[in-house]
C-alpha cells in the first residue's frame, strides 16, 4: 500500500483558520435569526457541537507537529543547500546564510541535517574520496539504479559505522584558539562551538543522535564535554546515551597528534563507573576506553628517568584486572574491530604496569601468522606489537624486543603506527641503545622515506642519533639534515616554555652529532644558525638557545683543544659545564693513549719516544687545566681527576701520582671506582689487584676518614701532589 500523501503544515493551519471563520459566521447568523426554521436550528446545533469539541488533527497535522517548528522556504532551501554541499566549509556557509536572514531560525531538522552532512564530509576527508566511494558501493552491493540511492537514515547508519571503526587510530588536526593564543587539538572545535551556541539560542529540543554526530567530528575532549553537559541539561533525569559516553571517554584517553593536549584519565574513569551504574547496555568500547584511561595514568613508563612508582604500577595492574573481569561478566563477544581494539588496550595497560612477560604471553595468544586462514579470532594491531616491544625494551630485554620486531615487520612497518605510538617505541629504544643493533636501521628507515614525520617523532630520532652507540649506513649529518627539514615543516610549540625545552633538546642533539662529523658537522650547525637568524633575527631567543646548547658538545668532543675552546666560550660556566669539561678531557686523553698504544709497535724507537713524551705532556697539561677550573668552594670531581692522574703517572712520579689518585678516589664515592682504576694503581705501585681492591672498596670508609682528617688537607681543599699515605706501608 503506498504511503499516505502528507500535506504541509501551513495548509493544515489554513484549514483550521477557515473552520474558525465558519463557526463565527454561523454564530452571528444564530443571534440574528432566533425564530428560524427547525432545519436551521438543527444545523446550528450541530455546528455548536463542532465548536465546543476540540479539532481532531488528521495524519498531516500530526506529522507536521512532529517535525517541530514551521519550516519556511528559506529553511527548506538551507537544508537543501547543506545536503548538496561538497565540504564542511560549504555546509557551514549555507548554515550561516540562514543565520544572517532576518526572521529565520534554525529548526531541529536543520540541525539534524547539518550534523549528519558534517559527519559525512569528515569521514570522506579521513578516508579519501575514492576510498569513501568504494565503501559506499560495497555497502549498497548493487549497481542497479533502483538501489543506488540511500535514504537519510541509511546514510547516517553507514557514516556512523565507518567513523567509529576508523577514529581510534586517526590522526587529528588542530585549530588556532584566539583566546589561548596558540593552536589547540581538534580542527572542528570552532564549528561545533558555533553550532552548540545556535542550539542553545534557538531553544529547540535537540535529539541525542544529533549531538552524538557532532561529537564524532575532529574535536578536543573539552569541546565534547560541553556537548555532553548540554545533553544532560536538556534531560536532567536521563543520562546521555552510551555512544556519547564512549566517545567522550575516547577523546579523554585517545592518542595525541601534533600539538597534543591534556588527557583527563581520572574523569574518564569516573564516566566509566557512572556508565556501569546507569543500567545502559555497555559495549566493548566502554571497557576499551577504561583500559586506555589506566594506561594514560602511567603513559611515561617508557621514558628514561620517568618511570611510574611501584605503587601506581600495582594500581594499574589491579584496576586492569577489574575492568577485564567486568567485561567478562557482561559476556561480550571478543571479535572484530572492537575485539582487536580491546586486546590492544589490555596490552597497553599491562605494559604500563611493568608486566612485560604477561604482555608477551597475551600477544602470543593472538593470531600472529601471515596466512589467510586461522583459528584465532583476534589479530594484533600494529599498536599492540609496538607496546609489547616497548615494554620489553623498557625492562632491558633487547633480545625479546628484537624478536617481536621481526614478527612485527612481517605484517607492518613503522609507518603503520600512530605518531604517538611511534614516539613511544623510539623513546623506549633508549633503554637498550647499547644492546640492540636494530636502532640505527629503524631510524634510518624513517629518515630515508620521503613521507613526513610528526614533530615528536623527529625529536626522538635526533635523540637516538646523538648516541655514539647508534650505527647507520648513511652519514649521520645527512640524516640530521632530513630530520631538520621535517621538523621545520611542522608547527613548532607556541608556548614559550614548551618551545624552549623542545628546541634546546633539538639543538643539543645537533651539537652532539656535529662534533663527531667533523667539517660536515660544522657546516650543519652554521646552516642551522643561518636559518634561525633569517627567520627570527640575530638577537632572538632561538639563536640564544642554539648558542647556549653548545656546551653539550663536550659530551662527544674528541679533541682536548676543542673541548677547552667550547668551555672558554661560555660567558658564565656552570658547575655542570665544569663537570662536563673534565669528563671530556678524561675521554680525550684516554682516546689519545689508546691510539698511541695501537700504533706503538709500528713506529721506530725514536718516534715511539717522541710520541710517548707528547702524550704524557698532553695528559699533564690537561690535569693542571682541570685543577684550575674548580674553585675551593665547589664540589670537585675526584673520580675524574683521579683518572687523569693515573693517565699521567709516568716515570719517577708514577708512584706519587698513584697514591694521589687513591686519595682522590677515597674522597669520592665508592661506586665510582672501576676495575681500570684498580688495575692502573696496582701496576703503578707494584701491588696485586686484590690488595688494591680491598683497600679502595672494602676499606673505603677508613681511607675516606684518613683523607678528611689529614691536617694537610680538608674536604673543601683541592687535592695536591703531597704524600698522604706512607708509601713504605705498601
Amino acid at each position: 500500500m503506498p504511503p499516505r500523501p502528507l500535506e504541509k503544515f501551513s495548509r493544515a493551519l489554513r484549514r483550521r483558520s477557515q473552520v474558525r471563520v465558519w463557526q463565527q459566521s454561523l454564530e452571528a447568523m444564530t443571534a440574528a435569526t432566533e425564530a428560524s426554521a427547525d432545519v436551521v436550528r438543527i444545523s446550528l446545533g450541530s455546528l455548536g457541537e463542532l465548536s465546543s469539541s476540540p479539532i481532531q488533527a488528521n495524519h498531516t497535522f500530526s506529522t507536521s507537529l512532529a517535525r517541530g517548528a514551521l519550516e519556511t522556504r528559506a529553511v527548506l532551501a538551507t537544508r537543501k543547500a547543506i545536503r548538496q554541499s561538497t565540504s564542511k566549509a560549504g555546509a557551514i556557509k549555507a548554515f550561516q546564510e540562514l543565520l544572517t536572514t532576518s526572521g529565520e531560525t534554525p529548526t531541529p531538522a536543520t540541525f539534524k541535517t547539518l550534523s549528519h552532512v558534517l559527519l559525512r564530509h569528515h569521514v570522506e576527508e579521513r578516508l579519501g574520496k575514492t576510498a569513501f566511494q568504494k565503501v559506499v558501493m560495497d555497502a549498497i552491493g548493487a549497481a542497479s539504479d533502483r538501489w543506488s540511492g540511500l535514504t537519510e537514515e541509511e546514510w547516517s547508519t553507514l557514516v556512523n559505522y565507518t567513523c567509529r571503526t576508523t577514529e581510534r587510530w586517526a590522526e587529528r588536526g588542530s585549530s588556532f584558539n584566539k583566546l589561548l593564543g596558540f593552536a589547540q587539538e581538534g580542527s572542528d572545535n570552532d564549528i561545533v562551538a558555533q553550532i552548540e551556541f545556535q542550539m542553545r539560542k534557538s531553544g529547540a529540543t535537540i535529539s541525542a543522535a544529533v549531538l552524538a554526530d557532532l561529537m564524532h567530528l575532529d574535536i578536543s575532549w573539552s569541546t565534547a564535554l560541553h556537548l555532553y553537559t548540554y545533553s544532560r541539561s536538556m534531560h536532567s533525569n536521563v543520562m546521555p546515551p552510551m555512544e556519547m559516553t564512549d566517545r567522550l571517554m575516547g577523546l579523554m584517553t585517545g592518542y595525541r597528534t601534533g600539538h597534543g593536549g591534556s588527557r583527563a584519565w581520572e574523569r574518564a574513569l569516573s564516566l566509566y563507573e557512572n556508565a556501569l551504574a546507569s543500567g545502559y547496555d555497555t559495549t566493548l568500547t566502554t571497557y576499551t576506553h577504561a583500559l586506555d584511561a589506566l594506561w594514560r595514568s602511567a603513559d611515561t613508563f617508557h621514558r628514561l628517568r620517568s618511570d611510574p612508582s611501584v605503587a601506581h604500577k600495582q594500581f594499574v595492574w589491579e584496576s586492569a584486572l577489574a575492568v577485564c573481569n567486568d567485561a567478562s561478566k557482561a559476556k561480550l563477544l571478543l571479535s572484530g574491530d572492537e575485539g582487536c581494539a580491546f586486546a590492544e588496550s589490555v596490552l597497553k595497560a599491562v605494559a604500563a604496569s611493568g608486566r612485560w612477560s604477561v604482555a608477551v604471553s597475551l600477544l602470543s595468544n593472538m593470531d600472529l601468522s601471515t596466512s589467510e586462514m586461522s583459528f584465532r579470532s583476534l589479530v594484533p594491531t600494529a599498536e599492540s606489537y609496538a607496546f609489547c616491544i616497548a615494554a620489553c625494551y623498557t625492562a632491558g630485554h633487547a633480545a625479546h624486543g628484537d624478536a617481536l620486531w621481526t614478527v612485527f615487520s612481517d605484517s607492518y612497518s613503522p609507518r603503520s603506527l600512530h605518531s604517538e605510538v611511534l614516539t613511544i617505541l623510539l623513546q623506549s629504544m633508549r633503554h637498550v641503545i647499547r644492546m640492540s643493533t636494530r636502532v640505527g636501521a629503524v631510524v634510518e628507515e624513517l629518515c630515508v622515506n620521503e613521507k613526513g614525520l610528526e614533530r615528536t617523532v623527529v625529536v626522538a630520532c635526533l635523540q637516538l642519533l646523538s648516541s655514539r652507540y647508534v650505527v647507520t649506513k648513511e652519514p649521520k649529518w645527512r640524516l640530521v639534515e632530513r630530520l631538520l627539514n621535517l621538523y621545520h615543516s611542522s608547527y613548532w610549540p607556541q608556548q614559550q616554555e614548551a618551545r624552549r625545552i623542545e628546541l634546546q633538546s633539538v639543538f643539543r642533539c645537533c651539537h652532539l652529532i656535529a662534533t663527531t662529523e667533523g667539517a660536515n658537522g660544522r657546516h650543519l650547525l652554521s646552516q642551522l644558525r643561518s636559518q634561525l637568524v633569517e627567520i627570527f633575527g640575530a638577537s632572538s631567543a632561538e639563536v640564544e638557545w642554539l648558542d647556549d646548547t653548545a656546551v653539550y658538545a663536550l659530551q662527544t668532543v674528541t679533541s682536548c683543544k676543542e673541548a677547552i675552546r667550547i668551555y672558554e666560550a661560555l660567558p658564565v660556566p656552570l658547575r655542570q659545564a665544569k663537570q662536563m669539561l673534565v669528563a671530556a678531557l678524561v675521554r680525550c686523553c684516554r682516546d689519545v693513549e689508546q691510539q698511541h698504544n695501537e700504533e706503538f709497535y709500528l713506529l721506530e724507537e725514536d718516534v715511539q719516544e717522541m710520541k710517548r713524551e707528547s702524550v704524557s705532556a698532553l695528559v699533564q697539561e690537561m690535569t693542571l687545566y682541570a685543577k684550575k677550573v674548580f674553585d675551593a668552594e665547589e664540589n670537585f670531581p675526584y673520580d675524574l681527576y683521579a683518572e687523569l692522574l693515573l693517565l699521567s703517572a709516568k716515570g719517577a712520579m708514577q708512584k706519587r701520582m698513584a697514591v694521589e689518585a687513591m686519595r682522590c678516589l677515597s674522597m669520592g664515592s665508592a661506586e665510582a671506582i672501576e676495575f681500570r682504576h684498580v688495575s692502573r694503581i696496582a701496576a703503578a705501585l707494584s701491588l696485586t689487584e686484590l690488595n688494591v681492591e680491598s683497600s679502595l672498596i672494602d676499606g673505603h670508609a677508613k681511607l675516606r676518614y684518613t683523607a678528611i682528617s689529614n691536617p694537610n688537607g680538608s674536604q673543601k681543599k683541592l687535592p695536591h701532589l703531597g704524600s698522604l699515605f706512607d708509601m713504605s706501608r705498601w
